[in-house]
């Protein structure tokens, strides 16, 4: 009898160990979020791809300059709405423009094209769905989308964006597209 339960509490300390280095290991392993770059590291980020061979696809389209570009808001519909008060899109969609043509390493103009979506999400800290006061720390997001000729989104991503005046959003936008050409998959 004595033997059988020296052997449950050997088990059960080793459950416990077990149990505790598997936590420590996977704390921080959300699913799609991602620090290969630097500037994923400034704030959280999340990606995800759609097949190896249309990202490459789309990755070549870009750089070659064939691409076409679409940008929206979303506003807080809880609180009170004010980043796009401070956000001028006319601007920050020229700014991107510039920005990704100075991405263009050689022009090779084809019938396809990759659509790079992008929409700029005020962070509604109202909104009764909110899980956390986590999700109340930043003050909005991106999502970028890239697709494909038959609108099939082959990359997507999310990243978070810190100033109250969305002064950081341009730098948002470059670490997404940067975070597209450099996608090698997972």
């Amino acid at each position: 009898m004595k033997k059988y339960i020296i052997t449950f509490f050997v088990l059960v300390v080793l459950g416990l160990i077990g149990n505790s280095v598997y936590t420590q290991m996977t704390k921080d392993k959300v699913p799609g979020k991602v620090k290969r770059l630097d500037c994923h590291k400034k704030t959280t980020a999340f990606e995800r791809g759609y097949g190896l061979e249309d990202i490459q696809e789309a990755q070549e389209l870009l750089v070659h300059g064939n691409y076409r570009i679409i940008s929206g808001i979303d506003k807080a519909t809880y609180m009170k709405s004010s980043l796009f008060d401070f956000v001028d899109m006319e601007k920050l969609d020229k700014n991107f423009a510039y920005f990704l043509l100075q991405k263009v390493e050689n022009e090779r103009k084809k019938d396809e094209i990759v659509q790079v979506e992008y929409k700029v999400y005020e962070n509604d800290k109202e909104d009764p769905k909110k899980k956390s006061d986590n999700c109340k720390l930043f003050r909005g997001y991106v999502v970028m989308k890239f697709k494909n000729q038959n609108n099939k989104v082959v990359y997507q991503i999310q990243i978070d964006f810190m100033d109250t005046q969305g002064k950081d959003i341009p730098q948002t936008l470059e670490c997404a597209v940067e975070s597209f050409l450099t996608y090698k998959g997972n």
